[in-house]
């Protein structure tokens, strides 16, 4: 899910009202550190990230790469909005076809006034449910969700477990 560098996510399952952008990188070697030249536009990666082993897990345009929690197929309250991977109506998580061992994710995400969703990772399909088995970061809009006044459960914390810091999401 593309903006940019992510390495690998295992089962990165994904509920949410938001737009997302990341790739992945799937070696389970030590990570390179990540390249700061000029950002590549959304949905690709730099010449320095591809030679770094990044890998994108959203080319911005299909769902390719992409199932729900326990299905075969995309579901179809997903779908690819603006160059966005957006929930457009009730569906299950979403989660990458492939698995990644040691990884970095980076993305960039958006959500609804109030809203509040998450990004779960290293989970399993062996319970009806993703959040049984997997962490989750947090997306959430800070300013208008009452989550947002606990950094525990504010954007980009590990819900419940490890708190974010301090303006860790910002709105545009």
């Amino acid at each position: 899910m593309p903006t940019r560098n992510a390495r690998g996510a295992s089962l990165a399952a994904l509920s949410l009202l938001w737009a997302l952008s990341a790739c992945a990188h799937g070696a389970a070697t030590a990570p390179a550190a990540p390249p700061t030249p000029t950002p590549a536009p959304l949905n690709t990666l730099t010449p320095a990230e591809e030679a770094a082993g990044w890998k994108l897990l959203f080319d911005g345009k299909t769902t390719a790469g992409w199932r729900g929690y326990q299905m075969d197929s995309m579901p179809s309250g997903w779908q690819v909005v603006n160059g966005e991977l957006t929930r457009v109506a009730p569906a299950t998580d979403i989660l990458t076809r492939d698995q990644y061992a040691n990884f970095e994710l980076e993305l960039d995400w958006k959500i609804s006034p109030g809203g509040n969703s998450g990004i779960f990772y290293r989970g399993s399909e062996e319970d009806n449910a993703i959040y049984w088995s997997a962490p989750e970061m947090q997306v959430l809009d800070d300013a208008k969700h009452p989550d947002g006044h606990s950094r525990l459960t504010a954007a980009g914390s590990d819900y419940a477990l490890y708190p974010s810091p301090a303006g860790a999401s910002y709105s545009a």
